[in-house]
């Protein structure tokens, strides 16, 4: 009876969500152990199920949502050494959400970094084991950004596998100094996506593991409002050793990015986003359950309201973009 409902939603729904936070019990528990009570700097916890996933995803014609484990990664919760067991515990209940509802969601695999061993072990178990569809990765793993070259290995293990890779912002190390009081996602969270792009680009990360299909959150936070200086201070042969960059290679590289809408439906963050990416780069996203379902059905709204955007390519970024890049999830729905 479930795969005929399902069936039955799909031909009516329309949208593949890829920016989904779930919250499972073992990442409940451990934050609790912890003493949080909130997230990055003042979040409040939202309430999470499978249930209520599905009824919102029915309220606002969305397929299917791909599920990855919100800020903080679970070393910060656990520690390093403990960070291998949460990590499989939470990539195990993702396949068991997939397992129960094939054709209503997918997941991104949580990483148990900064341990470059422990990662690389869970990159295989699930993605050839659970056949997750990719993985979440954060800007930064206690101030070592994702570029660096502790982390390349696991870069290149993700490039040879042409995985699809969110790069999620988690709290950077200066918060305590820049945030003012106020929680991380307010301003500190764009900011360090944008300097994560940047030193991936800086670094020729991006040129050494061309297959790696990233997408970048809330309209790529503040990479589209500087493009123009991450690309023309590329020209700078001392802020760019050893590469071979230049400003227009710079620019082909962010257009080479993916950008989900979660938050970023709005004429301010629409009118440069669409400066610096392609349409085909641009993905459906919510943000879900931190966002508030006022706010997400208003930025869904923002995009079908923006000048210029036709129902087709409406399509391409509700739907059609993000299924190249979710190949397990495009197979059950087809």
């Amino acid at each position: 009876m479930e795969q005929t409902t399902e069936r039955t939603i799909l031909t009516a729904a329309t949208r593949i969500d890829v920016h989904v936070h779930f919250l499972p019990d073992a990442y409940l528990r451990a934050a609790a152990a912890v003493g949080l009570t909130s997230f990055d700097g003042g979040i409040p916890i939202p309430s999470w199920s499978p249930e209520a996933a599905l009824e919102f995803m029915d309220r606002q014609g969305i397929t299917a949502q791909v599920l990855s484990v919100p800020s903080p990664t679970a070393h910060r919760l656990t520690g390093t050494a403990g960070a291998p067991a949460l990590a499989r515990r939470l990539n195990d209940a993702a396949a068991q959400v997939i397992e129960q509802h094939p054709s209503r969601f997918a997941a991104l695999a949580h990483l148990p970094l900064p341990d470059v061993d422990a990662a690389l072990a869970e990159i295989a178990h699930a993605l050839d084991v659970l056949r997750l569809d990719g993985v979440i990765l954060a800007t930064n793993y206690d101030g070592s950004h994702p570029g660096e070259p502790a982390l390349e290995p696991i870069l290149a293990e993700l490039d040879r596998r042409h995985a699809t890779v969110l790069l999620h912002p988690t709290t950077p190390v200066c918060f305590a100094q820049t945030g003012l009081g106020r929680p991380a996602p307010l301003i500190e969270f764009v900011f360090d996506v944008a300097r994560t792009v940047t030193h991936l680009i800086y670094t020729g990360t991006l040129t050494r593991h061309p297959h790696l299909k990233i997408i970048l959150p809330h309209a790529g936070g503040a990479v589209p409002a500087l493009a123009w200086r991450i690309s023309t201070f590329a020209a700078q042969p001392a802020l760019t050793p050893g590469t071979d960059l230049t400003p227009d290679t710079v620019s082909a590289q962010l257009r080479g990015l993916y950008y989900d809408l979660a938050l970023g439906a709005n004429p301010h963050s629409l009118s440069t986003l669409l400066e610096t990416a392609d349409p085909s780069h641009l993905l459906f996203g919510t943000d879900y359950p931190f966002s508030p379902e006022p706010l997400i059905t208003a930025n869904a709204h923002g995009l079908r309201d923006y000048p210029g955007i036709t129902d087709s390519v409406h399509r391409l970024i509700e739907a059609d973009n993000a299924l190249p890049l979710l190949p397990h999830l495009a197979a059950r729905l087809a």
